[in-house]
């Protein structure tokens, strides 16, 4: 054990630990243990940095939970989640230098302080007003800037990608082709039929999803995508109306565009690919089925494609609403090859 100094004894010597019980703090009962070091030789108490400074955590984090003061953590999480260093959150901010630093070592945030970390962890669209505000004040560089606004943009992916989640994926069963609902391998795919498809609506893109999905379970035995059909009016589509949701809040690989329906006087929403598609995700047999799905439908119309649908004894053989399961794919009827 290292030695520490001992003003009694004027000289470095041993120590042992005796504990004692911080009961009150500011006002609040918080009945806090702490170490005391003491001197094995006259028994005076010592003065050992690193039991002062864990004393010092445990009572500031244990009054800032009875007060309701942010906590280190909570601070460290949120600079993580941004990918925001601390001399970077401080500029944002506006505050001195190592304020966030001697935060996240267990320091007691100021009321004020806490209340503004508390304001910007819980509201997003109150972070992005305060960084505009300190990039239009020269605070923060264009580097720092535009790693926040990526950031944000990854943020909102990530609940987006979390809601699609918890609407479609299911434990891998033949329902879903053994294959967990995977986001990036269906908006890579919408992208890609949209930039193969001139004519591509939300009802053909369920078909094309469909015939992939189960043409691949029947060549390589495992779906693409691993959504779920339900049978519906006009053919077979993703459960949960999850194409509604999947149009809706993706737009990274691709974006609808309302076009005027002549015959009808109403608006279509025609999907349009950004061309930015990943195909190294899937697999060469994979992109073989996908590439021979496209080349045989792109030619039809969208009426053609879902009565060819409703040619297969998925569609036939299940009440409206049903999931359609993959057992089905061994007697897909359309040919692809």
């Amino acid at each position: 054990m290292e030695k520490f100094f001992c003003e009694k004894c004027n000289k470095k010597v041993n120590y042992y630990i005796k504990e004692n019980t911080i009961k009150e703090y500011k006002g609040q009962i918080v009945n806090v243990k702490e170490n005391i070091a003491v001197c094995s030789e006259c028994k005076n108490d010592i003065f050992v940095p690193d039991i002062e400074n864990d004393n010092l955590k445990r009572l500031y984090a244990k009054y800032g939970e009875l007060v309701g003061i942010i906590s280190a953590e909570e601070i460290i999480k949120f600079r993580e989640k941004y990918n925001i260093s601390q001399r970077e959150l401080v500029l944002v901010l506006g505050w001195g230098k190592m304020t966030i630093n001697r935060y996240e070592k267990g320091a007691l945030p100021s009321k004020s302080h806490s209340d503004i970390l508390k304001d910007i962890i819980d509201n997003e669209e109150r972070f992005k007003l305060i960084v505009n505000e300190a990039f239009e004040a020269n605070r923060i560089n264009q580097k720092t800037y535009d790693k926040l606004l990526s950031s944000f943009q990854s943020s909102k992916k990530n609940i987006i990608k979390s809601l699609l989640e918890l609407e479609l994926s299911h434990d891998e069963d033949i329902e879903n082709g053994f294959r967990k609902f995977d986001i990036e391998r269906v908006e890579n795919l919408i992208s890609y039929i949209a930039s193969k498809v001139d004519n591509l609506y939300k009802t053909s893109l369920n078909k094309y999803l469909w015939f992939i999905d189960f043409e691949n379970f029947k060549e390589n035995v495992r779906s693409i995508t691993g959504l779920r059909y339900v049978k519906q009016q006009y053919g077979p589509v993703i459960e949960n109306k999850g194409y509604e949701k999947i149009l809706d809040l993706l737009d990274d690989k691709f974006y609808k565009e309302e076009t005027e329906d002549i015959y009808s006087n109403s608006s279509k929403a025609k999907i349009i690919s950004k061309n930015n598609y990943d195909m190294s995700i899937y697999t060469e047999d994979e992109i073989e089925v996908i590439d021979s799905v496209i080349e045989k439908l792109k030619n039809i119309s969208c009426s053609q494609i879902s009565d060819e649908s409703h040619k297969e004894n998925g569609w036939i053989e299940n009440d409206i609403n049903d999931i359609i399961s993959y057992d089905y794919a061994d007697e897909l009827k359309m040919e692809f090859k």
